[in-house]
């Protein structure tokens, strides 16, 4: 009774303890990364509500706290599902694994050995270089020629692009083949276990044919006398293609069911005193699980906490909504409608802000402005970045004015408004936004991104900028929208990575998964925008080169060279327009 005394008596965390706890609840390894289709996400999707609910919102969707929508979320296998070769029989299991891109269905063809399945100009190596596999079934090896070695044309330290699995896939795809089999090279890998397709993975979008991971013992039943290791080999050695028909046909079954489940944006609101008017501020609570395709920790199933990316901006967005609904409910309330979106789906392509703005709680046009918080937990050395000051004319003195009242950063400013994070889902509605980020690191996209690594102080301090800087959006006139000068180094500085290859400056919308790739817009003054294409538009080809998902689109560009003129086929109000664009080159 005593200790229940005692807490009932002491007093309420402070405001930035309350920031710095959010992360570490956030990032708790029980809420398995907040991956899409995790329980860990609806664990996160109630205790934000709630935490929105205690700050003294309402609820911002007619009453409830969610707006839920449905999403693919990976496949599981079915049956049948199996490999058949010389009358012997493998079902779905520790010989046989579907892989998750598979198209549906059943192929028997000859099997043609190809290598490790790489089509890459740029090391002038070529496993398809003579060797016809229209209507048949490669065999490739996993990965790339000499991995380990770091004297390799391909690194060898770590992996190109074109040891993807899909790419080999997409790549045997266009030499005409119907069917892939994947098997672990002996030299590196030998006996590890074939991986399962996963239900919250994201690599369900099909790679057009019928794909599968084998082991070492179907592979060696398919290539007869010669060993598996003999053609590793022969092809490390000097760094060459050893291809060739086998002396077998398979017949491959492949069953896949996509898995689905119900996210939720979260959100609540402080009403204003002009109903007409509205601030959206945001930030994404979803992360990446367990890893998926997008982990920069390939291979390894462990648990990814995201606490910079992104419970940091869901605390800055939640320490800002308690600030303005206590100065709210002391007599002050806000001239606009503030309402405070934990957006979900981030990762899997911006599909929870993209929801929100396409069923939005209120008439879009009474938006103003929309600021997003996405990694603002790793301050260093006062640096903060602040994207979008050129979607509207008064933000860069705006910013000025907030930096010089007693926050003293040294902030960098970005023009563009299109970046990875939701803010571009609001600006490709022709609407001003502001993006806060305090930096890439080391960390982003892996298991080690974890809580003890945040900045409290400049988590605090990131957190009391983002209120004061809606609080003088909110004193001001309506911004005059406009269209930002594109700035893509800072798209690549966001999320730490280089840029490769060419460049057409195309934005593609991650919500249309199938059909080709629908376009949000392109950037200004790109090789996109000056042959004509246009958002709206859906690329169905690309130099020849069938467009169904943004996976091939991927492949697609990454083959072409800077320099180079293509043609683009889009689909557009229901016929097909064939543009040419001549490919830039990406910031590196």
């Amino acid at each position: 009774r005593r200790a229940t005394a005692a807490r009932r008596a002491a007093p309420p965390p402070s405001d930035s303890a309350r920031v710095v706890q959010a992360v570490w609840t956030l990032a708790d390894p029980r809420w398995e990364g907040r991956g899409v289709g995790t329980a860990g996400l609806e664990q996160a999707a109630s205790w934000i509500a709630y935490q929105m609910r205690d700050a003294g919102l309402a609820p911002a969707f007619g009453g409830d706290w969610r707006q839920s929508f449905e999403v693919t979320t990976g496949v599981r296998v079915g049956e049948p599902s199996g490999i058949d070769i010389g009358g012997e029989h493998w079902d779905e299991g520790d010989d046989f694994e579907p892989l998750g891109f598979s198209a549906n269905g059943t192929l028997t063809a000859q099997v043609v050995f190809a290598g490790y399945g790489i089509t890459a100009a740029e090391y002038h190596y070529d496993d398809y270089a003579n060797l016809d596999v229209r209507d048949k079934i490669v065999l490739v090896l996993r990965n790339e020629p000499n991995e380990m070695d770091s004297t390799s044309i391909f690194d060898g330290d770590v992996n190109t692009p074109y040891s993807d699995p899909r790419t080999k896939a997409i790549n045997a795809r266009e030499h005409g083949a119907l069917g892939l089999l994947l098997v672990n090279g002996p030299r590196y890998h030998i006996g590890e276990p074939l991986q399962r397709p996963r239900p919250d993975g994201s690599g369900y979008m099909s790679s057009g044919l019928v794909a599968a991971q084998i082991s070492e013992q179907v592979a060696q039943k398919l290539l007869g006398r010669a060993s598996l290791a003999q053609y590793q080999m022969a092809i490390d050695h000097d760094t060459r293609p050893h291809n060739g028909p086998l002396p077998d046909s398979a017949r491959i079954e492949v069953t896949l069911e996509r898995t689905r489940a119900d996210i939720a944006n979260v959100a609540g609101t402080i009403p204003g005193r002009d109903t007409s008017r509205a601030i959206v501020v945001g930030a994404h609570y979803d992360h990446l699980g367990w890893g998926n395709e997008s982990s920069l920790a390939p291979g390894v199933h462990a648990i990814h906490p995201g606490a910079d990316d992104n419970a940091s901006g869901v605390a800055a967005l939640l320490g800002t909504a308690r600030a303005l609904a206590r100065r709210a409910a002391s007599g002050q309330p806000p001239e606009h409608t503030l309402v405070f979106c934990a957006f979900t789906g981030e990762e899997m392509g911006l599909v929870g802000s993209s929801h929100f703005v396409d069923d939005p709680p209120l008439p879009l046009e009474r938006v103003e402005t929309m600021v997003n918080a996405d990694m603002v937990g790793r301050l260093r050395n006062d640096k903060l970045v602040v994207m979008g000051a050129g979607t509207a004319s008064e933000f860069k003195t705006l910013l000025k004015d907030v930096n010089g009242a007693g926050f003293g950063f040294d902030l960098k400013t970005s023009d563009d408004g299109y970046g990875p994070s939701d803010h571009s889902s609001f600006y490709k509605r022709n609407l001003p936004v502001l993006m806060l980020f305090t930096g890439a690191h080391a960390d982003y996209h892996k298991p080690s991104d974890t809580p003890d690594k945040i900045n409290d102080a400049g988590l605090w301090k990131v957190t009391r900028f983002e209120t004061a800087l809606v609080e003088s959006l909110d004193a001001r006139p309506k911004p005059r929208f406009e269209h930002a000068q594109s700035d893509s180094s800072y798209m690549r500085l966001s999320r730490g990575g280089s840029g490769y290859g060419a460049y057409l400056g195309t934005i593609p919308d991650y919500t249309q998964t199938e059909g080709g790739v629908l376009l949000s817009g392109v950037r200004e003054g790109s090789p996109a925008d000056r042959a004509g294409i246009k958002g709206g538009d859906v690329i169905v080809k690309f130099d020849g080169v069938k467009i169904d998902n943004i996976y091939d689109y991927t492949f697609a560009l990454r083959a072409r060279k800077p320099g180079q003129q293509v043609r683009v086929t889009v689909k557009r109000g229901g016929a097909l327009v064939d543009l040419t664009p001549t490919l830039g080159r990406r910031p590196t």
